[in-house]
């Protein structure tokens, strides 16, 4: 290990030197990439979130058939216990669960901005995944009903915010109490 024997000599000189200015060009190139970091553009986010929905779908397909398609398994899932709210409480529950599954964890695996950025846009950005989701279903040639496809939505959409909203209070919470 290396020592400094002339460590407070040397710290004097400098703090009496005089000041010097980063050059402009540097100043700004870093103040662009802090201002970029800081606020991340409205498509990569939710293009980050579809992903992270797309990933989080096979597991709750799986475990909650959404307008007859599962991906593994069989029977009814989660649905068997959802019927109990009846039909169109079914589709709402399936909606938040479906929907509400990826937004609270996108509120844990995306950038502290990230999740500012779709919490400022949380109304368009969840219809918009939600409707995204029945266009895939409609891809498969589910077959769905106006009135049943408007419950699962209203289900998908709200449960979505509401998670989205619950994750991220519980991790800044998580971070007041184990500050880094």
């Amino acid at each position: 290990m290396k020592t400094h024997k002339n460590l407070p000599s040397e710290f004097r000189e400098f703090a009496q030197s005089d000041e010097m200015s980063p050059p402009l060009g540097l100043s700004r190139s870093i103040l662009d990439q802090v201002r970029q970091e800081l606020n991340p553009g409205v498509i990569p986010v939710f293009s980050k979130l579809l992903f992270i929905h797309a990933l989080t779908s096979i597991a709750t397909l799986s475990v909650c058939p959404q307008f007859g398609f599962r991906v593994l398994g069989e029977g009814m899932g989660l649905m068997h216990w959802f019927m109990r709210f009846g039909e169109y409480g079914c589709l709402v529950a399936c909606g938040t669960f479906f929907l509400g599954t990826s937004s609270l964890i996108a509120s844990f695996a995306l950038r502290p901005e990230e999740v500012r950025k779709i919490r400022e846009h949380r109304g368009l950005g969840i219809a918009t995944v939600a409707l995204v989701s029945l266009g895939f279903f409609l891809m498969w040639d589910m077959e769905f009903v106006l009135s049943l496809t408007l419950a699962w939505f209203l289900g998908a959409w709200l449960g979505a915010g509401v998670l989205l909203e619950l994750g991220w209070r519980l991790r800044i919470q998580r971070l007041r109490a184990n500050p880094v």
